[in-house]
């Protein structure tokens, strides 16, 4: 039989020969053109092996429907997730549970032991950390375990690092991305002589901790601003009073008719907050007498519709692009564009310096109340609108400095006193925007507050530098340790 041989004129990269024995469960383009296009196999000195031969893998299990029924939980055995490996593998640390199995939970799963690498293989592609203590875990992590003492499980998990994007495009998505073992059973191995993967353990466990210093750093410094700010302004929080008497309260019922009637209204260290910032050195005044513009937002109009010129496009901020460390982020895929008519554009009347407040979602973990402040180089770029969970705030600059009050709203969400201020129905929270509006703001004269903001921008500018330096020591990094993985022909 004679081989097949395609014509000159066709394009090499967009074509791909298969034999019908390599056709493993599926056949398209992108899985069989990646497994043979991987820049590091076909460059590599080091001899490559598929998956399949050089490790041995598992996968996790957890057989009981529904997988949450709490007759399985609260054991010893540390039930891991996937979650947790996504954290582990983005950290470089140590894989931390907070589920445990009982022995009715660990006979429907499979416990593990250590040393094991772990790699997620379901909505996240090819996040991995090593397991370095017994647990269990369900069927969208793999185990995978050299077959020999070709691969150290330490390299295995930095090289894996290197091909996560490459891992990421061979799964097919359907509802969701995902990955079985024999699709990755062909995925490429490069073994390297085990003296050399111990070298490349070790320089990226180096970085790793340079990187991990730099980051604490940098966190350290951003922790210190709420400590500034509050000393700058005479403000001693109390110590937390955790006695009975304090999670108890009486109050009149004429007090409450028509108003709130839960714990966090008549909370005891609540009302001791609330006393030390009104107790600040400096004068005081409720944020709403320095309101001179106050507005909810609102969705738009569907893009997808046939708009005409009185429509415009515009980026609609949501609750997820609040980050509470320095802004917004707004360099995500999921942020999202609406068609908003222009006369709502002019109600809604974006300008810089004004302030977002998130009132309505949020999370146990997460409560409402984190707040933005929309700079001047964002609204060049951008026509800005914002979401009906967003408030805006627009404050009168001869009292206050729109940055002091943004830094100080922070605090304020940073020592939970924005807890006390809102309710939940439905299991979604909701920031009570008059009582928001009533809370105490400490008022420096303008220069004072133009020193703390400028005081604070350093701090930020500094924590900023230290997390630049410590991404770019980890880049410089991957760069000579690919080298590593490569080879030298020379060798």
């Amino acid at each position: 039989m004679s081989n097949f041989v395609l014509s000159d004129q066709v394009n090499q990269e967009k074509v791909f020969l298969l034999r019908h024995s390599q056709v493993i469960e599926r056949l398209d383009p992108i899985y069989y053109q990646s497994v043979d296009n991987l820049p590091l196999v076909k460059q590599t000195v080091y001899p490559v092996y598929k998956l399949l031969d050089v490790i041995k893998t598992q996968r996790g299990r957890f057989g009981h429907r529904p997988r949450n029924d709490p007759a399985f939980y609260g054991g010893k055995y540390p039930f891991i997730q996937t979650g947790d490996i996504v954290k582990a593998s983005q950290s470089d640390g140590k894989v931390v549970y907070s589920q445990t199995l009982n022995e009715k939970g660990v006979n429907t799963s499979r416990l593990f032991q250590p040393n094991v690498l772990v790699m997620t293989i379901a909505a996240n592609i090819g996040d991995t950390a090593i397991l370095d203590y017994p647990a269990c875990f369900p069927d969208s992590l793999i185990a995978l375990y050299p077959k020999d003492k070709r691969l150290n499980i330490n390299y295995l998990n930095v090289y894996f690092k290197f091909i996560k994007p490459y891992l990421e495009k061979l799964a097919p998505q359907s509802a969701q991305k995902n990955i079985n073992i024999q699709q990755l059973s062909s995925i490429p191995i490069i073994v390297p002589p085990e003296d050399r993967q111990r070298q490349i353990c070790l320089k990226y466990d180096k970085v790793v901790h340079v990187k991990q210093q730099k980051l604490e750093q940098a966190q350290q410094l951003l922790v210190g601003i709420n400590h500034y700010l509050l000393k700058e302004l005479g403000i001693v929080l109390p110590k937390k009073d955790t006695s009975l008497q304090s999670r108890i309260f009486t109050v009149p019922m004429r007090a409450v008719s028509g108003g709130r009637f839960d714990p966090k209204r008549y909370d005891k260290n609540v009302k001791d907050l609330k006393g030390a910032i009104e107790g600040n050195r400096f004068d005081s005044t409720k944020l709403k007498t320095l309101i001179v513009s106050s507005r909810a937002g609102d969705w738009g109009k569907d893009e997808n519709t046939n708009p005409g010129s009185e429509y415009c496009r515009c980026l609609v901020v949501r609750a997820t692009e609040f980050d509470n460390v320095y802004n917004l982020k707004l360099k995500n895929n999921r942020v999202k564009h609406r068609l908003i008519h222009q006369e709502k554009i002019k109600e809604i009347d974006i300008r810089p310096n004004d302030l977002l407040i998130e009132k309505s979602g949020g999370s146990q973990d997460q409560p409402v109340g984190r707040v933005a402040i929309l700079r001047e180089e964002l609204l060049v770029k951008e026509q800005i609108c914002y979401s009906n969970f967003i408030h805006k705030i627009r404050v009168n600059s001869q009292k206050v400095l729109p940055e002091y009050l943004f830094c100080f709203l922070k605090t304020v969400h940073h020592i939970k006193l924005t807890d006390a201020m809102q309710s939940q129905t439905n299991g979604i929270r909701n920031l009570i925007m008059p009582d928001y509006l009533e809370q105490t703001i400490p008022l420096p004269n303008l220069a004072k507050q133009s020193a703390i903001v400028a005081h604070i921008q350093d701090l930020r500018d500094r924590a900023k530098q230290l997390q630049a330096e410590a991404n770019q020591a980890l880049a410089q990094a991957k760069q000579e340790i690919e080298q590593m993985i490569l080879g030298d022909s020379r060798q």
